[in-house]
């Protein structure tokens, strides 16, 4: 029976016995759970946040088969299917205010299809090679020596943007030239996106010591403590480290080091959730050992990375470039480098007045009942700080948790790093990610014809003389 949302399917997160109890989401279709998916998954080992983006691919493909499958029981039909899917993804259902497949689902832009779709042949694959299953898009040889030269064109231009381009060998690549999909979809729309929004740069100081403001009884117990500092540690991290707003929450007390080129400053590393290294003395033993950070959790208190946690504990985490490898961990790097001397003083103003010494977990960031700390909590808390400072909270003002990190972008550009540094500043596997953060605003682009425009003038050409866009009147 279908649901009055549109959907055949439930997504649930259940315990997985074979794995020490791990969260693992589970479909259930028609009142059945689709166990070849959750053997998927157990296959896979995915992060928890990437694991959801899967069940939603597979969800949004089981409620299309749903009502659409019949039209497509011809075997001559069939390549037409993954086609339909994507043209419903893309375009949505819904027409003149009415859908009469029962979806009820909006457009979609071409990057999220294209993700989706990828994501539905991927399991597919995967069920062919596990059941003997047919192939939603199985792969064809050989190739067409267009669909090869337009493999080497994407492969060039990847190997291109890679950090890692040196390990890009030519051979390796050769075999998967030879083949392609059967079903060739649509490929990415080129946009020229509008620059980021970025977080006003004249505001910041105002934000962290205007906004970030507590009332006099949050602050009695120590008067000259009169701000949120966590919220500002937190706001410092997006703004001139350049964090996604959910990375500071996986943040541990002993993640903030003392930088060995300046004492006076922080070094932040921020390990991955589950597979990032932490260094502790054996119980037993009492040597130093190493253990990922979700076993850690698991003995020491019994809990999960916050990646695995629901409802408003939960923090999400993005495939992010790591600079240590041996620690699974990503550097934080200040911009300007002297905000590293305010965050280790509020850092240690924080632990000493703020935070509990004694907690049942690690995490730096923490609620006043002592509970890590979630991004909806830290958003409307930034909210407020942003009202009180004049300002409204939009997101296309910048002035979002998101903005800080367009402008961290934007100043790495202007600063004059190269695009090479900016990927590794900003965290990104693939420079072409930076391209939102970096690109210039029209009020940049304004600016800058203004000054080639004086430029011209002064050295004597008259393009900006009125006469030459309105002729005199006779």
């Amino acid at each position: 029976m279908r649901s009055l949302h549109g959907h055949s399917h439930l997504c649930l997160v259940v315990a997985d016995s074979e794995r020490n109890g791990k969260l693992i989401h589970l479909i259930v279709a028609g009142g059945t759970p689709v166990w070849p998916l959750f053997h998927y998954f157990q296959a896979r080992n995915l992060d928890f946040s990437t694991e959801a983006t899967y069940a939603e691919a597979a969800g949004l493909f089981i409620d299309f088969l749903a009502v659409k499958a019949c039209e497509f029981a011809k075997v001559g039909d069939r390549s037409r299917l993954l086609n339909s899917f994507a043209n419903a993804l893309l375009y949505g259902t819904i027409q003149d205010g009415d859908d009469p497949t029962g979806l009820w689902w909006h457009s979609r832009t071409q990057q999220r299809v294209n993700r989706l779709v990828d994501l539905v042949c991927e399991i597919s694959d995967w069920l062919h090679e596990r059941y003997k299953t047919t192939a939603i898009n199985p792969f064809r040889r050989p190739a067409s020596v267009a669909e090869q030269i337009a493999f080497w064109r994407r492969w060039n231009t990847s190997k291109a943007a890679s950090l890692l381009n040196h390990t890009k060998g030519r051979e390796a690549a050769t075999e998967s030239a030879k083949v392609v999909r059967a079903v060739a979809l649509p490929g990415d729309v080129p946009i020229v996106a509008d620059s980021a929004p970025a977080f006003p740069e004249e505001y910041i100081e105002s934000l962290l010591f205007d906004g970030f403001v507590l009332s006099g009884g949050q602050a009695k117990n120590s008067p000259w403590l009169r701000w949120n500092i966590r919220d500002i540690l937190i706001t410092i991290l997006l703004h001139h480290g350049g964090l996604r707003v959910s990375e500071p929450m996986h943040l541990w007390v002993d993640d903030v080091f003392i930088d060995p080129s300046n004492p006076q400053a922080a070094r932040v590393l921020v390990h991955h959730p589950s597979d990032g290294i932490y260094e502790h003395p054996d119980p037993i033993s009492g040597r130093i050992i190493s253990s990922t950070r979700a076993d850690y959790l698991q003995l020491k208190y019994n809990r999960r990375p916050l990646t695995e946690a629901t409802g408003k504990r939960h923090a999400g985490w993005k495939n992010s470039l790591l600079t240590h490898r041996a620690r699974n961990a990503f550097e934080v790097f200040w911009f300007p480098q002297s905000i590293g001397e305010l965050f280790l003083s509020l850092y240690r103003m924080y632990l000493q007045q703020v935070r509990p010494f004694s907690l049942n977990h690690p995490y730096l960031f923490v609620t006043q009942d002592g509970e890590p700390v979630g991004v909806g909590s830290f958003s409307k808390n930034h909210s407020s700080a942003i009202r009180r400072i004049g300002l409204d909270p939009v997101k296309d003002l910048g002035t979002s948790p998101h903005g800080h990190r367009h402008a961290y972008g934007q100043r790495l550009e202007k600063g004059g790093l190269s695009t090479k540094e900016i990927q590794v500043a900003m965290h990104h596997v693939s420079p072409l990610s930076q391209k939102v953060y970096t690109q210039p605003s029209a009020a940049d682009v304004r600016e800058a014809i203004e000054v080639a425009t004086l430029k011209l003038a002064a050295a004597g050409l008259p393009f900006n003389s009125p006469e030459l866009l309105l002729p005199p009147l006779k």
